[in-house]
């Protein structure tokens, strides 16, 4: 591969576009800290169609000379809305007298800037017309000039697309809720809101009282679905929007004719969306409205960033300036990897920015890869991935490597996340990322002191491998995946001793492992929990046992009896039915089938235990419960997981990790692949650290 070439230079339709006869004569080479403006010059008739072209001139100009006189575009280079559209690039505009083939979407934010409407800047920045994107020694050092080219502009100009029934249907919600929820933040600052509303709670669907206090009315579910379906619109999840709405704050957001205020979305989305939207049912958006809110959460938190950074993690006040600056850079890298980039190496380039303010603000300079579009995207990735590493010292990057079930085949190694594919970085289901995951800390004795892992990067081999001190704690005897039904978790019980490592009998070990041992706000998890649990399994008795009767599943039913009968003699728990507590139990729902019914529900809509296994993250295969082979130790583990991979403790880690290879499959031999994080129970605060016999030794992960 040639120095000069970029080896995704198809997928950037701009590159071919440019480098036609006349338009190389266009773009001179710019001096150092300067960019090209487009000046309107007025239309012009197309001598191949019945169009007219707007025409432009270039102007260029020291970014820092034409502070506030000019205003930049923020729009989607493909569709708007659609993900598979081929555009043909028809349009075109006059540029230096010479014609510019232009996308779809950004001839209709020019014909609408420049014809429908009088918002015309007198000087314009625009990416694709402005930057020589055939010019890769350009693009870098326009790259690099991004963070002073939109935080010296005017305004940004927002193109959502053109409008259509969903964006007029979402103007009308916005525009009469909004207004309602401002009221709402005053009444819940002065306390004058009565029972339990909160920020990330309001139920602004269904809730007569609070629609018939701020005088709003009821929306129907298409209007909400409206409202889904328009913030889901491509603008929103583009990665290099983050930096064009952080570094201004004066956006002028239009969708058409239509106009929206960034303030006003999104505080509607952490107010009513929380987790997720509180009181409403998306059937078949669920994942859409997901990902709206991790679209503005992640908004709202490096905006905070510019200010402060405050990871949630107890251990981060305990790093170093030059740790926390590349703990900031790591977290945001693996939590923006959702978001969408034409380029997958601008995954990289698109938060140097960001990762330049923030050192700035520490007084450092950050070793981080400045854009180079000649290199290859694993380059880019493996490159940044080996810095966060060394420069960390940590090996929690290793908690987002995705299942290996749904892993893309890479010349990459196997313990570094693809976080040049989306979706494709398990940020959502890390065990880190969990309510309370950050207090786990396997391998350390302690919260309140800094154990750094002790790494060693293999940068001069093909297979680019990590090394670090480990300890293999067991293997893998068993693996339950949730999807193989609640019987199936309850005889685990029967496989435990009747004391665990800890102590704690087998029945309060399956409900503490299911959850991580942790709750929403406690880790541990407090005693009570089992309450919830017990509700949990009797739900799930009944549901199983209904389903059975309908299905004539008499072996399911014996199965599930012969498992009760079995707990009971051996292992008696408050939270598992006996055999004649669960025959009332069932008994009682037979009687009233509607009313076992609606209960039923209500108990699965509200009952506090929640598991993290599940058999699907979003059609991403969910975790598997493990039993370990010699000590019969129980935990959680990646539903690739099989029997005889190990279950290592790597000095200085949070948490386990579940490696395949070498030896007896897992075992102290050879080089090993990463299948990924790990729960145990009962070693989750460093307690592995006090078994007899501990010993680290080097373990290589290809």
């Amino acid at each position: 591969m040639a120095a000069n070439k970029d080896p995704l230079a198809s997928i950037n339709p701009y590159v071919s576009l440019k480098e036609g006869p006349g338009l190389g004569q266009v773009y001179q080479k710019l001096p150092a800290r300067n960019a090209r403006f487009l000046r309107y010059k007025g239309k012009e008739q197309s001598p191949e169609s019945s169009e007219e072209l707007l025409v432009f001139e270039f102007e260029t100009h020291a970014v820092s000379d034409v502070k506030s006189q000019y205003s930049a575009l923020s729009y989607t280079w493909g569709h708007p809305i659609l993900n598979d559209f081929k555009d043909d690039f028809a349009h075109a505009v006059i540029c230096n007298g010479q014609r510019m083939p232009i996308g779809v979407n950004l001839n209709d934010a020019l014909q609408h800037i420049y014809v429908e409407t009088d918002i015309a800047p007198p000087l314009f920045w625009i990416d694709a017309i402005c930057i020589n994107q055939s010019d890769l020694k350009e693009r870098a050092e326009q790259v690099t000039l991004m963070t002073s080219i939109y935080s010296n502009t005017a305004n940004v100009v927002v193109w959502l697309g053109k409008d259509d029934s969903d964006a007029h249907e979402a103007h009308a919600l916005l525009s009469e809720y909004t207004p309602a929820l401002r009221e709402i933040a005053k009444d819940l600052l002065s306390g004058n809101l009565e029972g339990s509303i909160a920020p990330g709670m309001i139920n602004m669907y269904d809730d007569a009282a609070l629609h018939e206090r701020y005088h709003l009315t009821p929306k129907s579910m298409d209007s909400w679905k409206a409202l889904v379906r328009f913030l889901s619109r491509r603008w929103f999840s583009r990665i290099w929007i983050v930096q064009e709405m952080v570094f201004n704050g004066s956006h002028l957001i239009c969708c058409g004719p239509l106009r929206f205020r960034w303030h006003d979305l999104d505080g509607f989305v952490s107010f009513v969306f929380g987790a997720q939207w509180h009181g409403l049912n998306f059937h078949g958006l669920e994942r859409e409205t997901s990902e709206i809110a991790r679209v503005f959460t992640f908004h709202r938190e490096i905006r905070l960033s510019a200010s402060e950074y405050l990871s949630d993690d107890p251990r981060f006040s305990l790093l170093s300036d030059e740790g926390k600056m590349y703990d900031f850079a790591q977290s945001y890298l693996l939590s923006s990897a959702f978001l969408e980039a034409t380029d997958p190496r601008d995954r990289v380039f698109a938060l140097s920015a960001f990762v330049n303010a923030y050192a700035g603000k520490l007084g450092l300079v950050p070793i981080w890869l400045r854009a180079d579009y000649t290199l290859k995207t694993t380059e880019v990735m493996l490159r940044t991935a080996q810095v966060l590493v060394w420069k960390t010292r940590s090996l929690d990057m290793l908690s987002y490597v995705s299942d290996l079930s749904c892993r893309a085949e890479s010349d990459l190694p196997s313990w570094m996340p693809h976080f040049h594919i989306p979706g494709a970085v398990a940020s959502v289901e890390s065990l880190l990322d969990m309510h309370q995951g950050r207090k786990y800390h396997a391998g350390s004795l302690s919260l309140s002191v800094h154990t750094p892992s002790d790494i060693y990067l293999h940068m001069d081999t093909p297979g680019q491998e990590l090394e670090a001190l480990g300890y293999l704690l067991d293997t893998v005897e068993e693996v339950i995946h949730f999807d193989s039904g609640l019987i199936s978790l309850l005889e685990v019980c029967l496989t435990l001793p009747p004391k665990y490592a800890n102590g704690q009998p087998p029945v309060e070990v399956l409900w503490r492992t299911l959850i991580g041992g942790r709750t929403d706000a406690a880790f541990p998890a407090p005693p009570s929990t089992a309450d919830d649990f017990a509700q949990f399994i009797q739900a799930g008795l009944i549901g199983i046992s209904l389903e059975a009767l309908e299905t004539n599943g008499r072996a399911t039913l014996l199965r599930l009896i012969t498992a009760l009968s079995q707990i009971e003699a051996h292992c008696p728990h408050p939270s598992i039915p006996t055999v004649d507590q669960f025959n009332a139990l069932l008994s009682s729902a037979l009687a009233d089938l509607g009313a076992c019914a609606a209960a039923l529900a209500a108990l699965h809509a509200n009952c506090a235990y929640r598991t993290l296994v599940s058999p699907t993250h979003w059609g991403r295969p969910g975790r598997a419960v493990f039993r370990s082979r010699r000590a019969g130790y129980l935990g959680l583990a990646p539903h690739s997981t099989r029997a005889g991979d190990g279950v290592w403790l790597f000095k200085g880690a949070n948490l386990f990790h579940v490696l395949r290879g070498g030896g007896d499959g897992g075992g102290d031999a050879g080089e090993k692949v990463l299948v990924g994080e790990a729960y145990v129970h009962g070693f989750m605060e460093g307690e592995a650290l006090r078994l007899d016999g501990v010993g680290f030794s080097p373990v290589t992960i290809a």
